[in-house]
């Protein structure tokens, strides 16, 4: 009797079940199986994309700092042109419009001797992502539109943070995370149109952060980041980072792709310093003062307000 594992469908079946992302192109990069781990974790649905060409607006892929991958650093490419295995680190676009980081495994697909014929690509969200970290819920304390810490755990966290320093005396990296063109957006599209800019930026924030790392809503359009123990250089590298994922971020409205633009602010926290003082530097109108403004151009004291959503993308 023929087992059940010799019977393709059924395989295909248990492929089409596992959490692991996997998607198949053909030589023509064209998609030709899209399993319900890649629904998943980038939000497309196969029927959706099976039949298309990877890259069109389907995975969008970039490095932490936010440089596309193009074909001289894409898995996919190289793989289907040298037809070597690869495993990179990236960071997809979800349907949704946030970043999420992924570990990526490329294999060849070779029916023949030196005839690549397509390539199997795996992935899964990485060790650092927060996106599903079970965090307990703390009613009445989290943000009604981004389900993250509203303002006011927030600032209770920022003195606790404090407290504890004078108690260690180690210092903290403290961003602030300011998305432009709020209002301009609001303005013209309504008040309900802001909510996807915030939970997208939001998203993107929970899925670039470490889980030791405290995220939470600050004014309208801001989000504090409070990174433990950290010192300049590694927060001053965690801002750069933080404004290239978001910033490679998109929203969605009515059929337009509107990108995310953000100013970050980073400063360290030293024993001996107030909360009130810290807030003061990180404010935008003191940016020089408080370190460096990633996303302001040399000289600005003020970040240019372009519209997050000012000009859809093409």
């Amino acid at each position: 009797m023929a087992s059940r594992f010799d019977n393709p469908d059924f395989v295909r079946t248990v492929l089409e079940e596992l959490p692991t992302g996997i998607y198949i192109v053909d030589r023509e990069q064209r998609i030709r199986f899209w399993n319900r781990g890649a629904e998943y974790i980038i939000g497309h649905l196969s029927q959706e994309v099976v039949g298309h060409i990877y890259t069109e607006h389907i995975v969008d892929a970039c490095d932490a700092y936010g440089q596309t991958l193009d074909d001289d650093h894409s898995p996919i490419a190289l793989t289907l042109r040298d037809g070597q295995p690869r495993q990179i680190i990236a960071h997809f676009l979800h349907k949704e419009g946030h970043r999420v980081p992924v570990a990526i495994r490329c294999r060849p697909i070779i029916r023949s001797e030196n005839t690549i014929e397509g390539a199997i690509v795996l992935f899964e969200e990485a060790a650092e992502s927060r996106g599903d970290s079970g965090e307990i819920s703390l009613y009445g304390c989290l943000d009604a539109v981004t389900g993250i810490p509203a303002h006011r755990l927030t600032r209770a966290l920022l003195a606790e943070s404090i407290v504890g320093m004078e108690e260690s005396h180690r210092g903290f990296g403290l961003l602030r995370i300011r998305v432009l063109g709020i209002d301009e957006f609001r303005s013209r599209h309504g008040p309900h149109s802001i909510a996807p800019f915030l939970r997208t930026t939001a998203n993107t924030l929970r899925h670039s952060l470490d889980s030791v790392n405290f995220l939470g809503r600050w004014g309208e359009d801001e989000f504090i980041v409070v990174l433990p123990s950290s010192n300049p250089v590694a927060t001053a590298a965690a801002a750069n980072m933080i404004w290239s994922q978001v910033t490679s971020s998109e929203v969605r409205w009515w059929g337009d792709r509107f990108p995310i633009q953000a100013v970050v602010m980073h400063t360290v926290a030293q024993p001996g310093d107030k909360l009130e003082k810290l807030l003061n530097e990180l404010d935008p109108a003191h940016a020089a003062a408080a370190g460096r403004a990633v996303g302001m151009t040399a000289g600005d004291s003020q970040p240019a307000e372009r519209a997050a959503s000012a000009t859809p993308r093409g």
